[in-house]
């Protein structure tokens, strides 16, 4: 089940009959590896406070004009500040919409604040925020102008301009506090920061920590929320899962498990990470980043196709994500649109684990038939068994859907489609790129050893359609700016998902059941997620094979 059910789409893998699961068992530990990439004190634990006062020296672009309604704004603004406290907060959006607000981020927690005050290039947002550490990650404030007014708290921001980014590492290696002037990363100007971690041990966490916001999606075994925790006020996506309901289905509690130990792993600017986990006798619960600026498949379904620029942006971002996950030994199995969101400012969040294979070497292979029809590789089909060369023929169909409207051997009958998948030469249209033709046909090559990749990650970044055009260094630090930002009003907008869910009242249903026995109970060992507290300790369980 992934946490962003709420989202309307047209596919479903289970619905499709493609999934199929295997019972494996569970020891209680296995050797997974650190990935190479993550260092020794990747794992933090405490709170971060980030106070922005204001900017200085931002401009636009080079050869960008001021909007209109922006200009018309300004010449007519009123002069002087809203008085302190609850009025200002109330005419902050009335009296200075046109002034640059600030997306202030930190492990994919996402806060947009408007400004209180200030000119164009000198504005102030006054503005504090704390942040639960779970992890070592990057604070960036990118501050936007606006192209569009906005009318009663509705607004497009799909086209605001980026007028200044700045990316940084805070130090959590204890109690730390700098206050400065920090320059711009992208864009020109300053932004004056306060940044403050106070280390902590995490203590145990229950439902009673969080308030319950809204339902954004539900499921067979549980149901997903957008929740508010108490002390530190950040939105997250709590998925509770009742412990009956999987413990009932063959293999359901090892991809639960193995869904846990990989999101509490990856520590990658485009997968969506674990907050905590916790549990009682009767649930679990997972605590994640809400990203709520759309799913790719929701986009890609409203703009029908994408251009070369914006599909090798996101395919490239998402190579760079597969790329982490295989460096532990993990393969994801299950990329498509609907498994891809976007955040505030657009770039790709890769969510739902329940299908990932961990512990897979170079060369081991693994046989379950899983996976979604359009995507399915062609040696799932042949049952020859398969690595993690899976991932780009995944990559692959992903990319020419994104650059044509749809998979390359799309058929309406799953039977029919699986034969085109086997047999069907790869057609382009006739304006598709040289190097775009060329990439896709070495990522949908149908033998996996002679495959796009087959030799790594590496092998796909120098392939001329992305090493003439993209800095993976610049892209992983998220320095380039995305082709395109979607419209979330706020941390709380739920209009990207169903409103079927939001509309239902959001509450943790009591369970009603015979207790488990301790044996099922003794399968949950080690859920609990206390970054700081533990890292592969005696007391977490780690699925050696997972089918």
């Amino acid at each position: 089940m992934s946490w962003k059910l709420g989202s309307k789409k047209s596919k479903d893998t289970k619905e499709n009959g493609v999934v199929s699961r295997s019972v494996t068992p569970i020891p209680s530990r296995s050797a997974t590896p650190r990935p190479p990439d993550m260092p020794e004190n990747t794992f933090r634990s405490g709170m971060l406070t980030i106070r922005i006062f204001s900017g200085r020296g931002l401009a636009l672009p080079p050869g960008v004009q001021i909007p209109e309604v922006i200009q018309k704004a300004l010449e007519s603004a009123p002069q002087g500040r809203p008085s302190t406290g609850s009025q200002r907060e109330s005419m902050q959006r009335k009296r200075f919409w046109w002034l640059p607000y600030v997306v202030l981020e930190f492990d994919k927690n996402e806060i947009l604040i408007d400004a209180l005050g200030g000119d164009l290039s000198k504005p102030e947002w006054r503005y504090r925020a704390d942040f639960d550490v779970s992890r070592m990650s990057n604070i960036a404030v990118s501050a936007y102008l606006r192209t569009t007014q906005c009318v009663n708290g509705q607004d497009d921001m799909g086209n605001d301009i980026l007028m200044a980014r700045v990316d940084l590492t805070p130090q959590l290696d204890g109690h730390h506090t700098s206050d400065q002037w920090f320059n711009a990363t992208t864009g020109s100007g300053s932004f004056h920061l306060k940044i403050d971690f106070k280390p902590a041990r995490h203590e145990s966490l229950s439902i009673e920590q969080f308030d319950l916001l809204k339902v954004i999606g539900k499921g067979s075994f549980g149901k997903v929320m957008q929740v508010r925790k108490k002390d530190t006020q950040r939105i997250y996506a709590l998925k509770t899962i009742r412990k009956a309901n999987i413990a009932s289905r063959p293999g359901e509690i090892t991809h639960i498990l193995a869904e846990r130990t990989v999101l509490a792993l990856v520590n990658n600017p485009f997968i969506v990470p674990l907050k905590f986990s916790f549990q009682t006798p009767d649930k679990l619960y997972l605590v994640m980043s809400f990203v709520n600026g759309g799913e790719l498949f929701y986009h890609l379904q409203r703009e029908g196709k994408f251009d070369e620029y914006r599909s090798r942006f996101y395919a490239a971002e998402l190579l760079c994500a597969l790329e982490h996950l295989h460096s532990f030994n993990v393969v994801y199995r299950d990329l498509k649109p609907e498994n891809i969101l976007l955040d505030y400012t657009g770039h790709i969040a890769l969510c739902d684990f329940g299908l990932c294979k961990l512990n897979m070497s170079e060369t081991e292979k693994t046989n379950t038939f899983c996976g979604t029809p359009e995507y399915i590789a062609p040696e799932l089909l042949e049952s020859q068994g398969y690595t993690k060369t899976v991932d780009w023929w995944t990559l692959g169909v992903l990319l020419y859907e994104m650059m044509t409207g749809l998979p390359p051997f799309y058929d309406e009958k799953v039977d029919i489609m699986y034969q085109r998948i086997l047999t069907d030469p790869l057609v382009f249209p006739p304006d598709m790129p040289t190097d775009a033709k060329n990439v896709m046909i070495g990522l949908l090559q149908r033998d996996p050893t002679k495959r796009l990749g087959a030799g790594g990650a590496d092998e796909i970044k120098r392939h001329p359609f992305f090493s003439k055009h993209v800095d993976w260094q610049r892209l992983l630090a998220k320095k380039i700016q995305p082709p395109f930002k979607p419209s979330v009003e706020s941390v709380l907008d739920v209009a990207n998902f169903d409103s079927e869910f939001t509309g239902e009242a959001a509450q943790d249903s009591h369970v009603d059941a015979t207790p488990l026995s301790e044996t099922v109970q003794d399968q949950f060992r080690g859920f609990t997620y206390n970054p700081g507290n533990e890292y592969l300790s005696e007391s977490v369980s780690y699925p050696s094979h997972m089918s």
